[in-house]
């Protein structure tokens, strides 16, 4: 009899403990606003058509990258100079943005660094400055 009455509470917290785990969400949201800059200065014009690409800071040698990186890595960005993916898991990654403006044949280039975090949406602005 005593031996059911500790084994009925003990039964009861594990039940507990395994109903109540929180379901993790894996999900990595990157939101990359392309925006153009004069001497470092956001001027708030965006960039459409921006040509990103994406990719690891390091990639140890005989590994390989991800599936979700290799498939994210190319992108353009829409009319509103945005630029949206989700990946499956946190990474350290870089951003590099080029555009070439047809009219002023000007080429304008920006990089940054994003560090994806689990469950959120990182949002980062890429200055597109003019490199010629």
């Amino acid at each position: 009899m005593k031996k059911s009455l500790i084994l009925i509470p003990f039964l009861a917290v594990v039940l507990l403990l395994a109903f109540t785990q929180c379901k993790k969400n894996y999900n990595c949201g990157l939101k990359i606003i392309c925006n153009y800059t004069t001497n470092g200065t956001d001027t708030g014009a965006v960039v459409p058509g921006a040509t990103l690409t994406i990719y690891p800071n390091a990639v140890t040698s005989g590994r390989t990258v991800h599936p979700a990186i290799e498939n994210g890595k190319n992108a353009v960005t829409n009319d509103n100079g945005i630029y949206e993916h989700t990946y499956p898991y946190e990474a350290l990654l870089t951003v590099t943005a080029d555009y070439t403006d047809t009219v002023t044949h000007k080429n304008y280039h920006g990089t940054v660094q994003i560090k994806l975090q689990e469950g959120e949406v990182v949002e980062k602005t890429v200055l597109m400055m003019a490199t010629n």
